[in-house]
């Protein structure tokens, strides 16, 4: 017969009260390892304990912190920038279409240089 350290229910109130395995981890007192934690992922796949609320990696996959109406405002002088990754991510959100207001280019555009097709400007 072979003999587990963590029981099924032990696992599985751990992982009803976490986000993570590194929070089932931490709440089981085990080492917040590489190692540890492959063996309690494990562990709860063999044991077949629930998992499917986990929200993923530390970034919390799934979770937005940040609503875009949130970020999209103007923030005092001194202040931080706020990536144009999550500005431009924000307004896709929105529903805002990805062309310059003014005249109506796309995402993508080209400038030669001096008028010479296939140089293309860097600036």
């Amino acid at each position: 017969m072979v003999r587990y350290k963590y029981t099924p229910e032990t696992l599985a109130q751990a992982a009803a009260a976490a986000r993570n395995i590194t929070e089932v981890m931490r709440l089981l007192g085990v080492r917040v390892s590489g190692g540890s934690h492959a063996h309690i992922s494990r562990q709860l796949k063999r044991f077949g304990v629930d998992t499917s609320h986990f929200t993923g990696q530390a970034h919390n996959r799934g979770v937005r912190r940040t609503t875009s109406a949130q970020l999209l405002v103007q923030m005092p002088e001194g202040s931080r920038r706020t990536p144009g990754v999550r500005l431009k991510r924000a307004l896709a959100t929105l529903g805002v279409p990805e062309e310059c207001e003014a005249f109506g280019t796309g995402p993508v555009w080209r400038r030669t240089v001096a008028g010479v097709p296939g140089l293309i400007a860097t600036w």
